[in-house]
């Protein structure tokens, strides 16, 4: 006979139900978020655009658009598919100059035999102009290099300069944590003052150039890739200390833009951290785009230091 009077069986039961009802709410925002991160975010590209003030840029330049893609990650993560989307968006946007800010694969150098055949359509008067990223180095990086560079059409710069437009030029650096970058090599041949796009695929390369005013545009981070809220964004290999993973910010007298990039590493998973292309028109001028976050103090004069010491491998 059971000892338990009839209104204690009762809340037993709400409780029971209470806790089921709990439960099946749990599995479904579970679920929902599961759908979100695999199916929905890595496909809903997002096209940004910006203006960006140079205080040097040569009156001809005034205007000028530039398009940025970066870490495509072609490969088992990201689907061709969303490639192409963001191959097409670049296309819709006509920009007069294209930039590419590196891991064009995972990991699998093979893989960038279809990923040229991606970039077929894309065309710039100013030419489309590259730098190699970490996951570029992970197989054989000059065979990522020479096969999307082999039809003309994508020049990579690898602690280089060119000049594009009088006045005005175009510099990259190798990856900051599997390349041997040289930042004083790169920027070698360009004078003083210079109006200058910096290339550089882990936005740590922003703190070598220093007392310059220039245009850096990054990616790397995927902009955290996977965002949890209330946890602070997963910082990817070779940025330890640094603390923007996306968006605007100033080191010295270097504008940096990081980008969230396009394609997925590790999981086909993209949550609180749309895919992008970047547009950003070019303006003469010496304001900022908005205020920014200063990139220095302490870590960035160590991964100065670190970066420095990399460049005398070069030497």
């Amino acid at each position: 006979m059971s000892s338990l009077c009839p209104n204690k069986i009762q809340r037993r039961k709400a409780t029971r139900r209470l806790f089921l009802r709990l439960c099946g709410t749990l599995l479904g925002a579970g679920a929902a978020v599961a759908v979100e991160a695999r199916y929905i975010e890595p496909n809903a590209l997002d096209v940004t655009r910006h203006e960006v003030f140079l205080p040097d840029l040569p009156a001809a330049m005034e205007g000028v658009t530039v398009a940025q893609l970066t870490d495509l990650h072609r490969g088992p993560h990201t689907p061709d598919a969303t490639i192409h989307q963001a191959v097409a968006a670049v296309v819709a946007l006509k920009p007069d100059l294209i930039v590419l800010t590196g891991d064009f694969v995972d990991g699998d150098p093979s893989d960038a035999v279809p990923l040229r055949e991606m970039f077929q359509p894309l065309r710039a008067r100013l030419g489309i102009w590259g730098c190699l990223g970490n996951h570029d180095y992970y197989g054989s990086v000059d065979q990522v290099a020479k096969t999307l560079t082999d039809s003309g059409e994508i020049r990579l710069l690898r602690n280089e300069s060119h000049l594009l437009a009088p006045g005005f030029w175009i510099a990259g650096i190798e990856d900051t944590s599997q390349g041997y970058p040289d930042t004083p090599r790169a920027l070698a041949a360009i004078p003083p003052g210079a109006a200058t796009l910096f290339l550089t695929h882990n936005p740590v390369g922003v703190w070598t150039c220093t007392n310059r005013p220039l245009l850096a545009l990054a990616g790397h981070t995927h902009g955290g890739q996977i965002r949890i809220p209330g946890l602070p964004p997963r910082l990817p290999p070779g940025m330890q200390g640094f603390p923007l993973v996306a968006g605007w910010g100033l080191f010295d007298r270097a504008r940096l833009y990081i980008s969230r990039g396009v394609g997925m590493s590790m999981l086909p998973l993209r949550l609180g951290s749309y895919p992008e292309v970047a547009f950003f028109t070019l303006r003469r001028g010496d304001s900022p785009p908005r205020t920014l976050p200063t990139l220095a103090g302490r870590a960035a004069r160590k991964a100065e230091r670190v970066l420095r010491s990399a460049a005398h491998h070069l030497a």
